[in-house]
């Protein structure tokens, strides 16, 4: 396969991604995390079949990364909304507990573990696979909740509580990101010496600069073809400066978006301007995601067990996160089992998990790519089936009787109707005559 065929490939995904999106298909159709996608990628990949070959890979670099850019400012535009509503301070708060809370237990596990073995060459190294690591399994998927609730008709206090924390976390891992793209910045980049934390206060700056200037630019009446103008330009800009100082285009991007969203009048309108974007840009950058994935990394001594650790502690940091959210009067009576309904990660994590391979291509980057993947797909075994069961059991999902326990309903003769509200007359026992 040539690059242009491959890039054929990817518009017809886009294009499946619009069809889903676009109201035309069943809500809720896929897995959360979009893990499918990944592992067609992986197989059409040079470590299986070959199609795509991984020259090709690396000539559509700046394609992934304008699709990792375009996904954060999605995210960005609509952080601190769930739906139509804001964020509750409550739900923030515990949403970005929960982050910090999961995120530090994976870098400490697995710092824990890269003291004891020489898995990475240099200090530098561990600490960017072990920051890598708790930064792409911090978040809760932002579709985890609403892929439940809208398959199972789920309403209550406890849904929207977890709907909104899934809507809260995503500012932690992107700061984290930031911060390690900023540890790692070429000095050559710029002339002068600049200190670590100007560089990530940099790459904050600028997304939110850029993001009130593209606010500035919308004006005061909004007109969707200026808009998507204005958005195209900017962003362009962002991410070509960020990747340019070697910053991470990932948080410049989400803080735009944020900046946008909290500076322009036409917040709502933007969010449903963007929205639709969101399927069609990550269904290709999934797929480029898994094509990268390099199974060669489980070859070098302890990648596996740093894998293992690193998922281990995810869970258990999730489940501690459980209990925060079980102190709030919604969550008083749920199950302690809560906290693994967090597990559900999704295109965040698996962004991170990209922009890693890009960045420190070798042992950090396919290890971190390769662990937030496994992740996702471990969170889609575990986390909607505990969600649906925790909220079965706070009486939030309708209709949850086992099929075993439903009535069966009695045939009717055509022609003969029967009321649904009149209850069916009691059979005659056998030989109990007229």
């Amino acid at each position: 396969m040539n690059a242009l065929l491959l890039l054929m490939g990817l518009l017809v995904l886009s294009y499946i991604g619009s069809f889903l999106v676009g109201g035309r298909a069943l809500r809720g159709v896929g897995l959360p995390s979009g893990s499918e996608y990944v592992a067609l990628g992986f197989v059409l990949g040079p470590h299986v079949l070959g199609i795509v070959e991984r020259s090709m890979l690396e000539s559509f670099e700046p394609i992934v990364q304008v699709l990792l850019g375009w996904l954060a400012l999605v995210i960005g535009i609509d952080y601190g909304f769930a739906g139509e509503r804001r964020v509750r301070p409550k739900s923030l708060v515990l949403g970005l507990a929960s982050a910090l809370l999961t995120g530090g237990a994976v870098a400490a596990a697995v710092m824990a573990v890269l003291s004891r073995v020489a898995l990475v060459p240099t200090t530098m190294d561990g600490w960017l696979l072990a920051g890598g690591l708790g930064a792409a399994g911090a978040e809760t998927t932002r579709h985890a909740v609403r892929w439940v609730t809208e398959r199972h008709q789920a309403k209550g206090k406890l849904s929207n509580l977890l709907n909104e924390m899934s809507h809260a976390d995503d500012v932690v891992p992107l700061i984290v990101l930031a911060l390690l793209f900023a540890v790692t910045q070429k000095p050559a980049q710029v002339p002068w010496q600049v200190p670590l934390y100007a560089w990530v206060a940099a790459t904050i700056g600028l997304g939110l600069v850029l993001g009130a200037v593209a606010a500035l630019l919308l004006g005061g009446e909004f007109k969707l073809h200026t808009t998507w103008g204005v958005l195209f330009g900017t962003s362009m800009l962002a991410i070509g400066t960020a990747a340019r100082l070697d910053l991470s285009p990932l948080s410049v991007m989400f803080f735009m978006g944020t900046a946008l969203a909290a500076v322009s009048p036409h917040h709502t309108l933007l969010r449903e301007a963007v929205a639709p974007t969101e399927r069609p840009v990550l269904l290709p950058a999934l797929l480029l995601a898994g094509a990268r994935i390099d199974l060669n990394v489980l070859r070098t001594r302890y990648v596996i067990v740093v894998i293992l650790v690193a998922i281990v502690a995810r869970v258990a940091g999730k489940f501690l996160s459980g209990l925060l959210v079980r102190v709030t009067r919604a969550a008083r009576s749920a199950s302690p089992a809560v906290g693994f309904a967090l597990l559900s990660s999704g295109a965040l994590s698996i962004a991170i998990g990209l922009a890693f391979a890009l960045r420190f291509p070798g042992i950090v980057g396919d290890t971190v790519l390769l662990a937030s993947v496994l992740g996702a797909v471990f969170g889609e075994f575990v986390a909607p089936a505990t969600l649906r069961r925790v909220l079965v059991g706070v009486g939030e999902v309708p209709d949850a009787a086992p099929e075993s326990t439903r009535a069966i309903p009695t045939p009717v003769s055509p022609g003969l109707p029967v009321s649904p509200a009149r209850p069916a007359a009691p059979s005659t026992p056998a030989g109990e005559g007229s």
